[in-house]
């Protein structure tokens, strides 16, 4: 046992006590040193780094490279007034996919943003005739979600922009309002464009909903460049109630802006067996999409080459 004598002029332990105790400490002067046994201390499991790259989060524009040093990726503008369902339609396309639905020649080959698609699954309660949709995207957000796409021996990264739609309609007024940079940077980095149409809003707000959804197509034409362009009428289950001429004029709006253009109605609202609002068309716009994204460029054109024995004709300077 370690310690030592409270008097000076005492050596104990290493020398007997001055006062004559042959146990040292039991002398009421010595005091004994208790020795504290270190322990070595665990780190905690959720303390280490992790290797990966990614969090599993949708990505932020800032982490396209973690996609952009494998493949050149594929960027879909998911566009649209507030609450016309954008959020909700990527959370239903990710809903089929894990069910085991399949896009048309493009298999599923995995997601770093996975975390994000799990979010809004689970966001989204769905049953028969009634549907909780997904909280509305934050007016900050520009949130990007990945899927790794396959199709034959051929990998490709898709990427879905989900922006709020108040700053698409701020833009829809004035592009360059400097409150609408997320859909500025969407406009600008999208290799194709979902339209959406909130048929709801049409319904109850009438021509002042179609002046919005026509505000938003005048802008992307602006700089469009043929990019392909899928207007989707959403909560479709309202859409035989819209006044006809409100619908229709709006359809031929839209067909005259565009040139490179389809359209597709879809819902989240299930009705028995196979709906095609939600189990096909949902899937279908994509599928449209990408092919669409996917045609080849034209191949250079081969000249045939000139024989002749004009000096002039054959001079390749």
């Amino acid at each position: 046992m370690s310690g030592k004598c409270k008097l000076p002029e005492c050596p104990a332990p290493e020398a007997p006590c001055h006062l004559g105790n042959d146990d040292c400490t039991k002398c009421e002067n010595f005091v004994v040193e208790v020795v504290v046994k270190k322990t070595k201390k665990e780190k905690a499991s959720d303390s280490k780094k992790s290797s990966v790259g990614w969090s599993g989060q949708a990505f932020t524009t800032d982490e396209l490279g973690l996609i952009s040093s494998r493949t050149s990726p594929i960027l879909i503008g998911i566009v649209g007034k507030a609450d016309a369902g954008k959020t909700t339609f990527l959370a239903m396309l990710y809903t089929l996919l894990l069910s085991g639905r399949k896009l048309k020649q493009y298999k599923f080959a995995g997601s770093k943003t996975i975390l994000g698609w799990d979010e809004l699954y689970h966001r989204l309660k769905l049953k028969k005739g009634n549907v909780a949709f997904p909280k509305p995207t934050p007016v900050s957000s520009n949130r990007l979600y990945h899927f790794a796409l396959r199709k034959d021996d051929q990998l490709r990264d898709v990427l879905f922009a989900d922006a709020s739609g108040e700053v698409f309609s701020l833009w829809s007024v004035n592009r360059n309002d400097e409150n609408a940079d997320n859909a500025r940077w969407i406009y600008s980095n999208s290799n194709a464009f979902m339209l959406f149409i909130d048929c709801e809003a049409l319904l109850t707000n009438k021509n002042a909903a179609k002046k919005e959804v026509l505000l938003i197509a005048r802008q992307l034409t602006h700089d469009l460049k043929n990019r392909p362009v899928i207007a989707v009428w959403s909560k479709a289950d309202k859409k035989n109630e819209i006044i006809p001429s409100i619908k229709d004029t709006l359809k031929g709006e839209l067909e005259f802006f565009f040139s490179n253009y389809n359209e597709i109605e879809i819902s989240n609202y299930l009705e028995p067996g196979p709906d095609e609002w939600v189990h096909i068309n949902n899937l279908a716009a994509v599928d449209w999409l990408l092919d669409k994204i996917m045609i080849p460029s034209a191949p250079d054109l081969a000249l045939d080459e000139i024989v002749s024995d004009d000096l002039f004709i054959n001079y390749k300077g």
